[in-house]
């Protein structure tokens, strides 16, 4: 990861490819319904916001329950619109490029939306 870091903090964030490392065959209606309804799984872990980069890592738990990629990364350069939204709990902040999008959900996320929102801003001037 390149840049300088200006933020990191817990949060999940939603893995369109996640799916679990463990037959959960009693959860399958459920994770189906979950997957269906928001587009992947939320896996818990870090994001990390530096002046160039928006990054996600799961943590050890998230990552030995869960298969697939789970880790993400967006250049600030080319995010299009940061997009906040209500969530249960937490709200959700989403970068939003040409071809992706990287959701996370976190404590104070219409705080980190702006600080997000500032620093794509700050990396598309230069």
């Amino acid at each position: 990861m390149s840049g300088t870091l200006l933020e990191t903090k817990v949060a999940n964030a939603l893995v369109r490819d996640a799916a679990p490392s463990v037959p959960w065959w009693r959860l399958g209606p459920v994770l189906w319904m979950i997957r269906r309804g928001y587009g992947g799984l939320w896996v818990g872990g870090r994001v990390t916001l530096t002046t160039t980069t928006l990054a996600f890592a799961p943590n050890a738990l998230n990552r030995s329950v869960h298969s697939g990629p789970l880790d993400a990364a967006v250049e600030l350069a080319e995010v299009t619109r940061v997009t906040y939204r209500w969530g249960v709990l937490t709200g959700i902040v989403t970068a939003h490029t040409d071809d992706s999008a990287l959701s996370v959900r976190c404590w104070n996320a219409h705080g980190f939306a702006g600080r997000l929102r500032a620093a794509v801003a700050a990396a598309t001037r230069q």
